[in-house]
């Protein structure tokens, strides 16, 4: 076992990991000063209460016999980055390639059930954009990701899998389930400013959705939810296309407010110059051009 500075250290990420206080994990297990005492690294815990607190923290017990956490947490962090790098660019069959690999290795060693998780969801995902297994089972698949007998509240890796669920059913014309997979999403309640940056995510894809199912107005309402989340946040990650989003629709109603649309372009058009994403700009000159022949058939 590692040292108990060294130890203490890692109880202590695993905990907050799992969004645990040091009285839910000592509940029904030790005292709360035992949880504070190790994670200061000033005990080590007996056999008995490391089995338990393994169980709570969702690794096994051989978890914490490893002889170098440093190494593992590079490794995990270095092939989550190369995995989500890859998925930015849409090279599936590296991802699938990847995360086959690891479901291999996972028989031999574990390096966590949150790592697991995302191996596994990348894995069934990737597994279906390149044509390796239907939507259907994709959804099945990550549907059970999310099934656990753990006792503590929802994790935010958990939302992110939701989402991917929601997605595909989108894609895939069930709008019905879409819907309900985002809305649980951003009814949650996890205190982590990671999971608020999400929601702008969400807020697109919701937005996209309402789109599709011609209800223009809940879809430009929802977009400027997103719009107003960013501004809060000081994100720009989705502020482009949620304000090209919010022109779509506006597009689409019977009244056409064209000033409105102009200004969200003007915004949109803002932001991917910031940027400099050629494909929006392209595809904002477009819409624009559409608000044009609106604004001459209207004279």
């Amino acid at each position: 076992m590692m040292d108990s500075k060294l130890f203490g250290e890692e109880i202590k990420r695993l905990r907050k990991q799992q969004l645990l206080s040091q009285k839910e994990l000592s509940e029904g297990i030790c005292c709360q000063t035992t949880i504070s005492s190790i994670e200061k690294g000033r005990a080590l815990p007996s056999i008995d209460i490391l089995y338990f607190i393994a169980l709570r923290l969702n690794v096994t017990i051989d978890y914490f016999f490893q002889n170098n956490y440093q190494n593992n947490q590079t490794y995990i962090s270095d092939t989550i980055i190369s995995i989500e790098e890859y998925v930015k660019t849409k090279k599936y069959h590296e991802v699938y390639e990847i995360t086959k690999l690891e479901r291999k290795l996972s028989k031999s060693r574990d390096l966590g059930r949150m790592f697991n998780q995302f191996i596994d969801w990348h894995f069934f995902r990737s597994s279906q954009l390149i044509g390796l297994i239907s939507w259907e089972e994709c959804v099945e698949h990550l549907e059970l990701l999310l099934l656990s007998k753990e006792r503590n509240k929802v994790h935010f890796q958990n939302l992110r899998i939701k989402n991917v669920i929601a997605n595909v059913y989108a894609e895939n014309g069930d709008y019905k389930e879409a819907l309900k997979h985002y809305t649980d999403i951003l009814n949650a309640d996890i205190r982590l400013e990671a999971y608020r940056r999400f929601k702008l995510k969400v807020y697109f894809n919701l937005s996209k959705l309402y789109f599709y199912e011609k209800l223009y107005e809940q879809s430009i309402e929802t977009a400027e939810k997103g719009i107003k989340l960013s501004k809060e946040l000081e994100d720009i990650s989705m502020l482009g296309n949620l304000y090209i989003q919010a022109s779509q629709s506006l597009l689409k109603l019977k009244i056409v407010d064209t000033n409105n649309i102009k200004h969200y372009l003007a915004n949109a058009k803002f932001v991917f110059q910031m940027t400099n994403n050629q494909k929006n700009l392209e595809f904002i000159d477009e819409l624009e051009k559409q608000v044009a022949e609106l604004n001459f058939s209207q004279v």
